[in-house]
């Protein structure tokens, strides 16, 4: 059936969001083995995650092929039979998702926190969305018998003795509450954690964004109503669906976000050093005439290696130079430091400063004899106290 009413929409947005967790889920995992060389069970977790976030997505589109999405007026009997099943299906696959995303999250924190209450206390929620998250799996087809009258409306009722929409309101509820305490646990935690700031933050300001996936839970819980709906079924929780997968989609982005840190550091190092090598590369009369090539005015230039040893206050202290380059640390967290030229002002003590002067004699390529090796280069030398 061609996909009609919302169906189109919700096709693209279920898509859209598994496509984007793809990404997203496969540069953590490339950082944490390739880089770090470093793999846990938040990321198991949130591989399991996604394999069933994708499933949701196949059965919610194969669904709409059957009519999810369109009002019950415009469908036949067979196809709302069979979307109605698929998107039950959907909805027990999804809700063991939901939990295995949250305790990803935690399993995440665990690695960081190192007082037992903060343990106990993520385990206290791990074990509480898995318990509800299951129990819903389970009251999906167990709700009614015999269990086709579910989704077939010619399959008479025996009756119902577990009601969904409660179940669903509850479980939802607490996945939004889980959100908002994932959202807002990290700066209690990892305050007073003797880590960098900038990883701190980091890690504090990606999964504060959480609150989202929060707010989607809300959002989500506020409209389950449409589950009693049973006349106008696919039409009524389509976008119940697509707020689900929005919030779970939130989850897996910001706790994927700290992880890929590795991954930004060294990307940005490697462009550092492809600067440094392509630099290193240029020809000498290059470097030496500011990019000019090909005049007869420019002079060769040879780069030569100098180390001078200055004792300050009895500290020798060794400075080193490639030609007319800086070396200098370019990590985040490094100081730059320089050698005082001259001593101090009012201060007492013998200095001791060494002068190298380097002149060079420049020869043009043409001014090299057969048999020279390479060219000479006096260095006259001065030292003084």
């Amino acid at each position: 059936m061609t996909l009609r009413g919302k169906g189109p929409t919700l096709v693209g947005v279920l898509w859209f969001e598994t496509i984007l967790c793809m990404i997203v889920l496969g540069l953590r995992i490339y950082t944490r083995t390739v880089i770090r060389r470093s793999t846990g069970w938040d990321d198991l977790l949130l591989i399991v995650t996604w394999m069933l976030m994708v499933a949701f997505a196949a059965l919610c589109t194969a669904s709409a092929h059957h009519g999810m999405g369109m009002h019950a007026g415009e469908l036949g009997i067979e196809d709302t039979t069979q979307g109605m099943l698929l998107l039950l299906v959907g909805q027990s696959v999804i809700a063991i998702s939901m939990g295995l995303s949250k305790c990803a999250v935690a399993a995440f924190l665990m690695r960081i926190v190192v007082k037992k209450w903060h343990k106990l206390f993520l385990w206290f929620w791990n074990i509480s969305i898995m318990a509800l998250s299951i129990l819903l799996a389970i009251t999906v087809f167990a709700q009614c018998t015999p269990v086709q009258s579910i989704w077939d409306s010619r399959v008479p009722s025996n009756g119902c003795s577990l009601n969904l929409t409660i179940m669903a309101t509850i479980m939802c509820a607490w996945s939004a509450v889980l959100d908002f305490v994932l959202a807002l646990f990290p700066w209690v935690a990892l305050w007073n954690l003797n880590m960098k700031k900038k990883e701190k933050y980091t890690i504090c300001l990606s999964l504060s964004l959480g609150i989202f996936a929060g707010i989607c839970g809300v959002i989500r819980t506020t409209g389950l109503d449409a589950l009693t709906q049973s006349t106008d079924y696919l039409y009524a929780t389509t976008d119940s669906v697509m707020w689900t997968m929005s919030e779970l989609t939130t989850t897996i982005v910001c706790v994927s976000i700290p992880a890929l840190r590795p991954l930004y550091r060294s990307i940005r190092g490697n462009l550092s050093s492809n600067d440094a090598s392509n630099y290193n590369d240029l020809p000498p009369y290059i470097k030496s005439s500011g990019g000019r090539s090909g005049g007869r005015s420019a002079k060769p230039s040879f780069a030569m290696d100098t180390m001078t040893t200055t004792t300050v206050h009895g500290k020798d202290i060794d400075s080193e130079s490639r030609g007319s380059e800086r070396n200098e640390g370019h990590g985040e967290d490094t100081d730059t430091r320089h050698i005082l030229q001259h001593p101090p002002p009012h201060s007492t003590g013998i200095y001791q400063v060494n002068e190298v002067r380097v002149s060079y004699e420049d020869r043009r390529p043409g001014d090299v004899t057969p048999g020279d090796n390479m060219p000479s280069i006096p260095v006259k030398a001065r030292q003084h106290i």
